[in-house]
């Protein structure tokens, strides 16, 4: 039991040091290394520290301290949003100049290719035609040899006819001459032969080189189209891209000119309201307006149905249209896919709608974390007037 229980200590005591260190390396990492995470684990020390405060000395010696650790840990919030945003955007360009940077090397190293195998064919082609050229020349001479054979042939030949006395000794000599043409004429026979094959093997190489030569070609032709269609897609990209910032503009402006709208709207609003109040006071509340614990207008009155309606709208159009540009479909499939999403989408999207209308920031999960101490405090100071006043 004793060993099961000191176990037990050891581990939580583990984990308590583990928290620490972790805890510790929030304060420690740089301006650029913040994240959300930390923000909030430094919040958490702060508040677990806030709540030693108030168990020694109470709430009201936190209650001027609280909404300032609140307003500097939003801050340290919303920039480390912001720079976890700025950090994505700088990784997809960077990844986007990388992927260029791969293809117009990969294009270059087509292009020398195509180049030292130009070089090579036309060289092979030179050497080919030089020895043809000397398969020619060597043809011929054998051609001549042939031919002075041929005539000194003729010419033993009527030699013989003409000694008919000599005739055992001349019969003698023509065949040892015979014997000796026809081995020479064997001789030259083989040669060309030989001669011959190895013109037509050269003949075959050089066919298998026209045929490589028209494969480089065809595949130089395809890689100039492929990076042709790369080009019109990269202009058509930076064409929508102008287009789709052009947009942004004109729907800002559209945005601009609807808050001023609902501006004069809550001016209008707000100037009549007190006419009524000053006609008729009997029966009705009167409120300073320098009281912090005053009650305040709702989205609904201070910003008119329809003109909220107006602004969701111009919203809703501008998104689906951003998002038919990007994705090269038609509005009416965006819009459709956007009714059909999840509710708890529906809602996400209507509430950062209405809070962009709305003057008051968004809620964050900080003032969540230190929620106990500013709904006491708030209680705290809506009972102290109350108590004046009775």
């Amino acid at each position: 039991m004793h060993t099961g229980a000191n176990m037990e200590n050891d581990c939580d005591r583990n984990d308590q040091k583990q928290d620490v260190k972790k805890t510790e390396g929030c304060f420690e990492r740089t301006r650029s290394a913040l994240t959300v995470d930390d923000v909030y684990e430094i919040a958490k020390l702060i508040g677990s520290e806030v709540e030693k405060l108030i168990d020694r000395y109470g709430k009201e010696s936190v209650t001027v301290l609280v909404p300032k650790i609140v307003k500097v840990l939003e801050l340290l919030e919303s920039f480390a949003l912001l720079n976890h945003a700025h950090k994505s955007k700088e990784e997809e360009l960077l990844k986007a100049f990388e992927t260029l940077h791969v293809q117009k090397q990969k294009t270059r190293s087509v292009k020398e290719c195509e180049e030292s195998s130009k070089y090579e064919i036309q060289q092979q082609e030179v050497q080919q035609q030089e020895q043809a050229e000397k398969q020619r020349r060597r043809c011929e001479e054998l051609q001549a040899q042939v031919l002075h054979l041929q005539t000194e042939n003729q010419e033993l030949q009527s030699c013989l006819r003409g000694n008919h006395a000599q005739e055992d000794r001349v019969q003698r000599q023509e065949r040892e001459v015979m014997l000796k043409l026809k081995v020479v004429v064997d001789k030259q026979r083989d040669e060309l032969r030989a001669k011959v094959q190895q013109i037509a093997s050269v003949t075959k190489e050089v066919e298998a080189l026209q045929e490589h030569l028209e494969r480089f070609m065809k595949m130089n032709g395809e890689l100039r189209h492929k990076q042709s269609i790369v080009t019109a897609q990269v202009k058509g990209a930076v064409e929508r891209k102008a287009d789709m910032e052009a947009d942004l503009r004109e729907k800002q402006k559209e945005i601009e000119r609807l808050t001023i709208q609902l501006e004069k709207a809550n001016a209008a609003a707000g100037t009549a309201s007190p006419c009524k109040t000053e006609v008729d006071l009997t029966g009705k509340l009167v409120i300073d307006l320098k009281d912090p614990n005053r009650p305040c207008f709702t989205k609904q009155e201070r910003c008119p149905g329809f003109l909220l309606e107006a602004v969701r709208s111009a919203i809703k159009k501008q998104k689906t249209v951003i998002k038919a540009k990007m994705l090269g479909m038609p509005e009416d499939e965006c819009s459709s896919d956007e009714e059909k999403a999840p509710v708890f989408e529906r809602r996400a999207e209507t509430e950062t709608e209405t809070d962009s209308t709305d003057s008051k920031p968004q809620e964050s999960r900080i003032r969540n974390l230190f929620g106990f101490l500013t709904r006491s405090g708030s209680n705290h100071s809506s009972r102290s007037p109350r108590k004046g006043s009775e």
